[in-house]
């Protein structure tokens, strides 16, 4: 069955943070190491949000800006190949979020889907239960 992982966060909310510091190293990949495999079969991490990527979204500020449609797609027909993959997104609720888009993108690529919805400003702690949530849901 394919799973994805979706983290999500405002800008800061640590989203990045808990796929690099505490999701990677479960995973036993190294900082910039993106492809993994688990129980043989091959997945792949992007800790950056698209939103972010594609400059939907700069900062704190929310600029409008369409989505880069053949960058996007090409991420989407990508991870189609991968039985894995961990993913960030901002919350529905902000202006041009794509976490409606991932969640039905992936689906369609048949996905089984687990959102993570994190809080700014916890301890360390609560990003690593973040981090094992998501592993557990890979491994279950």
């Amino acid at each position: 069955m394919k799973k994805a992982v979706i983290i999500v966060g405002e800008h800061f909310a640590g989203k990045s943070k808990t796929i690099n510091k505490f999701l990677k190293p479960i995973l036993k990949l190294g900082p910039k190491q993106r492809s993994f495999t688990l129980e043989n079969l091959d997945g792949i991490i992007y800790s950056q949000s698209l939103e972010e990527k594609f400059g939907i979204i700069y900062s704190q500020s929310l600029e409008e800006k369409s989505i880069d449609e053949p960058g996007y797609l090409k991420i989407i027909n990508k991870v189609k190949e991968y039985n894995f993959v961990i993913m960030a997104a901002r919350p529905e609720n902000e202006p041009n979020s794509l976490k409606k888009n991932l969640v039905s993108d992936l689906r369609s690529r048949k996905f089984k889907i687990k959102s993570i919805d994190l809080i700014a400003d916890q301890s360390d702690s609560y990003y690593n239960l973040k981090a094992k949530e998501a592993y557990q849901f890979l491994i279950n």
